[in-house]
């Protein structure tokens, strides 16, 4: 993950947004001065992120989840595409 001082983050904003949405690596950003450091990350990387939190925090998606993937590894599951299951 690449590391930049607060005040190079500062000076170069808009060119560290687009390095963020098409590489897809967040940059971690040193606070300076008592400033605490911070992530600059795409926000459609930020809201995968909630998602996964989301899921994560709910028990029976969890362990639905887990079963699917056991199933998957014995193959007794059967894999659908997105609009297969949206049906």
């Amino acid at each position: 993950m690449r590391t930049i001082i607060f005040t190079e983050a500062r000076n170069a904003l808009n060119s560290l947004i687009n390095s963020v949405s098409k590489e897809k690596e967040p940059i971690v950003i040193v606070g300076s001065k008592g400033r605490k450091d911070a992530v600059l990350l795409a926000k459609e990387d930020y809201d995968n992120l909630l998602e996964h939190l989301h899921i994560l925090n709910n028990p029976e998606w969890v362990k639905s989840i887990k079963k699917g993937v056991r199933e998957l590894d014995v193959k007794k599951g059967v894999k659908k595409s997105v609009a297969e299951v949206l049906k």
